[in-house]
């Protein structure tokens, strides 16, 4: 069955709030959900709150959850930037145990990234965790062929496609390209909709406009079938970027996050 995660990113440092992840954990469970991700944004605060990432790995199994996902690991053509990130993501990786690290570049695929790509890889595959491309829309790495020539130069097993319905939709694939990607290199799915775009920065329009799914444009339930009718069973993260949500009501967010999913994968 697949297994529906709740991202926690709307609510994540990276927009400047304060991130109470305990409530939206115990949120993410009583609404349904089977586990949650999480980012290295709040993950880098939580010691200025006094807590260590360890705490918030044992809140997650008490709740009888998992974190099978982190967001996001940037990597580009700058070794020292890549280093950093890592400080940060393995001791995440040892108390959290995801099973993928998000992975976003601002260039397109060649050897410049594919080099830092694989030393992310070298270091965090020995903990258990794959790196997963996720390509933008709104980068130069912008298709499941660009994501997937990335995985090839670098020459990395363990590691898989992230497709986001976000930009799915809004980049220049389409349904043969998502058909034709076998599911072995399918590293799982986010999963959310948007209005009609209204503004020429497409960036503002995916961090902050986004809508449950079902209430925007997206062809979601063709979206769906096309994965499950060839036998996908993986992981579905739920991300809607919300800036009309942020800050408010945790627990309705959460609730109405997987209500609005959950009939397009169970």
């Amino acid at each position: 069955m697949v297994e529906l995660c709740f991202n926690l990113f709307n609510e994540s440092a990276y927009f400047g709030h304060p991130s109470d992840l305990p409530r939206q954990i115990r949120a993410a469970k009583a609404a349904g959900f089977d586990s949650v991700g999480l980012d290295s944004f709040s993950i880098a605060k939580l010691p200025s709150l006094g807590t260590r990432v360890e705490d918030i790995a044992e809140l997650i199994e008490r709740e009888g959850l998992r974190c099978p996902e982190i967001a996001a690991l940037l990597v580009n053509d700058d070794p020292a930037q890549t280093e950093a990130q890592l400080a940060l993501f393995e001791p995440a990786v040892r108390a959290l145990r995801p099973k993928w690290i998000l992975v976003n570049s601002h260039l397109p695929p060649g050897p410049q990234n594919a080099g830092e790509f694989k030393r992310a890889a070298d270091r965090l595959g020995p903990l258990g965790a794959g790196l997963a491309v996720e390509y933008l829309a709104i980068t130069p790495m912008r298709t499941i062929e660009g994501a997937l020539e990335l995985i090839d130069r670098a020459g990395v097993a363990n590691a898989g496609v992230l497709v986001d319905t976000w930009h799915f939709f809004l980049g220049p694939d389409g349904w043969d390209e998502l058909a034709k990607l076998p599911l072995d290199r399918l590293a799982y799915v986010q999963f959310d909709d948007h209005p009609a775009i209204t503004g020429e920065d497409l960036r503002e329009e995916t961090i902050h406009r986004r809508v449950f799914p079902g209430e925007g444009l997206f062809e979601l339930e063709r979206f769906s079938r096309t994965l499950r009718s060839r036998g996908f069973d993986g992981l579905v993260s739920v991300e809607v970027l919300s800036q009309a949500w942020r800050g408010g009501d945790i627990e309705t967010f959460v609730s109405r996050a997987f209500s609005t999913s959950a009939p397009f994968w169970r």
